[in-house]
């Protein structure tokens, strides 16, 4: 009999180590499940004020104005590969930039659409491009081979 009571005292508390885990694993993989939007998916769906999202696309050149002593930069995204004129998306953001952003690149910005269509975005991430595209398409040439 006390045999069955240390086993089921056991099993509780295994039971409730585990459930402890499990919280622990959904609270701090739940902020970063958000789902980024397209540029026009975004404005398919126009009801996404005030919450948190992340949308994706690529800096509009001619849109880029950065204001170093405010530490706030502004420009616009568009769909990835969209052609001129093509719906945007302005941005601000206030903080670091990344070295490699530019009219472009592609990026992701995370934060809240204000009612009037400006993205506020807290956070500001630049895509790397890949190594292995075609030649001509990156800027800069590709490293040579290592020795």
């Amino acid at each position: 009999m006390m045999q069955r009571r240390k086993i089921g005292r056991l099993a509780i508390g295994i039971g409730l180590v585990a459930i402890a885990l499990s919280w622990l694993v959904f609270a701090g993989t739940r902020r970063n499940l958000v789902y980024y939007y397209e540029v026009d998916e975004l404005m398919a769906v126009p009801d996404r004020y005030d919450e948190e999202i992340r949308i994706s696309g690529d800096v509009v050149a001619g849109t880029v104005d950065h204001d170093a002593d405010a530490r706030e930069l502004r420009f616009a995204i568009a769909e990835t590969n969209a052609p001129a004129g093509a719906p945007s998306v302005p941005v601000v953001y206030k903080g670091p930039v990344p070295d490699i952003f530019r009219p472009g690149i592609q990026v992701v910005v995370e934060g809240r659409l204000d009612r009037d269509g400006t993205f506020q975005a807290e956070t500001l991430l630049a895509k790397c491009p890949s190594k292995y595209q075609a030649a001509g398409e990156l800027d800069a040439p590709a490293p040579g081979p290592r020795s």
